[in-house]
């Protein structure tokens, strides 16, 4: 097949769990003997916006496509990025000149990319597939986390009208952000019809767009991979004398819950744990306080170890350096990469019961799923696992059977691509 991967980012510039994931399918697909081609958004200055230049040839190839956000003046304006719907109509147009026409067209996240690129690609008559990796299509946040730091189970008009009145006020008054709201709902409902078909990674992240009104049976789950071919040479932890090493991999933002872990390292014996921290920490929507108040927290008797941002190339130095991985998560994530990573590094993991992480053990075999926020119920499992070596070398023993590799996920991709090129051709 010829396969079209759409995302809003891609490595090296651009390092998260989606980019990750694009670029191991990508690689995987390409393995297989399928021609993938690989459109991804930059921040490049040198461009002008929807500007497109080639930055890789061969198996796959990446055309990178400029948008900055450069005068978005409204919430209407962070989804329909017309310079980007443009190019993608340019480079579909293109590409069938020259004889290569797509067979299907993956997408992955329309952030700087513009809804509008699914109907785009409708009208060039390329079937597409829709990857759901968050929220982001009927919040704007992208992880159903409102601005009190609460959790949402749900879409509803007048509490994300608050939401978005104290997230953008300069875009939305409180008068106007049920009415918003709503407008931005329905036309996440809209993008979501033009897919030809829908993926999640996680059945645990279907309520929510069941519940503004998607038919639930058009979308398939399909677990996520990682590289496990990387990370099946870390060694397994020795989880021997001295303090037990927990690891948080992951962006410091309040709905990953770094918070709660602090605090349940804190309430540790002098000297029985240490916390090793890895990830960037971002302004989350404008507010650059989280990293400050997290470490506020912190006494001289707590060994808290930060050590910022990390490419994926460092992946299996980081996780050879800590005994379990922690993810504190307080949103519904839908599902959890860093968890899995941890797995096939044979990394015991803490996770919290929420969203697509829940999935990733069963309670007790490889780690322990606790209850989101609880500091008590973290606190005590932290403590049990650093008096108790044996149960934690036991529990790592089993992880690695857990992770799902690029190849295995690339396959049920293909069935469901080649489902789409036939229902559509």
């Amino acid at each position: 097949m010829r396969i079209l991967q759409v995302t809003h980012g891609f490595p090296p510039e651009s390092i998260g769990g989606v980019e990750q994931h694009v670029d191991g399918l990508s690689a995987a697909l390409a393995s297989c003997g399928h021609e993938v081609h690989i459109y991804a958004r930059t921040s490049d200055p040198r461009l002008a916006q929807g500007e497109r230049r080639i930055e890789r040839t061969g198996n796959p190839a990446v055309t990178r496509v400029a948008y900055r956000w450069e005068s978005v003046d409204g919430l209407e304006a962070m989804y329909r990025c017309s310079p980007m719907a443009e190019s993608l109509r340019a480079f579909l147009r293109e590409q069938k000149a020259s004889g290569k026409r797509f067979d299907v067209a993956h997408v992955h996240h329309l952030t700087g990319m513009s809804v509008d690129s699914l109907a785009v690609l409708r009208e060039a008559g390329v079937p597409s597939v829709l990857t759901l990796h968050d929220y982001w299509l009927m919040c704007p946040r992208g992880q159903m986390w409102h601005r009190r730091e609460e959790v949402c189970e749900r879409v509803e008009a007048n509490r994300c009208g608050e939401c978005l009145s104290l997230t953008f006020p300069h875009w939305v008054s409180p008068d106007t952000g049920a009415k918003q709201a709503a407008s931005l709902h329905e036309g996440a409902i809209r993008t979501l019809k033009c897919a030809d078909r829908l993926v999640i990674p996680s059945r645990r992240a279907i309520p929510p767009f069941e519940a503004l009104g998607l038919d639930a049976s058009r979308i398939a789950v399909v677990e996520n991979g990682v590289d496990t071919e990387s990370l099946r040479h870390v060694p397994s932890p020795s989880c021997g004398p001295g303090p037990l090493r927990l690891g948080y991999l992951g962006t410091v933002m309040p709905s990953k819950g770094l918070h709660v872990l602090l605090d349940a390292v804190l309430r540790q014996s002098a000297g029985t744990v240490e916390l090793h921290i890895f990830g960037n920490a971002v302004p989350y929507h404008g507010d650059d306080s989280y990293l400050t108040r997290c470490f506020q927290r912190l006494t001289t008797s707590t060994k808290v170890l930060y050590h910022g941002p990390y490419s994926t190339a460092m992946l299996p130095t980081i996780l050879e350096q800590v005994d379990m991985v922690c993810a504190p998560a307080l949103w519904h994530e839908a599902f959890g990469l860093t968890v899995r990573e941890a797995l096939a590094s044979g990394r015991p993991i803490l996770v919290s019961r929420v969203g697509g992480l829940q999935d990733a053990i069963e309670d007790g075999r490889e780690g322990r799923v606790l209850p989101p926020g609880d500091v008590a119920a973290w606190a005590d499992a932290i403590r049990l696992l650093a008096a108790d070596r044996g149960t934690l070398r036991a529990m790592a023993a089993r992880t690695r059977p857990k992770a799902r590799g690029f190849a295995a996920m690339a396959q049920d991709l293909l069935e469901i691509y080649r489902s789409v090129e036939a229902a559509t051709a």
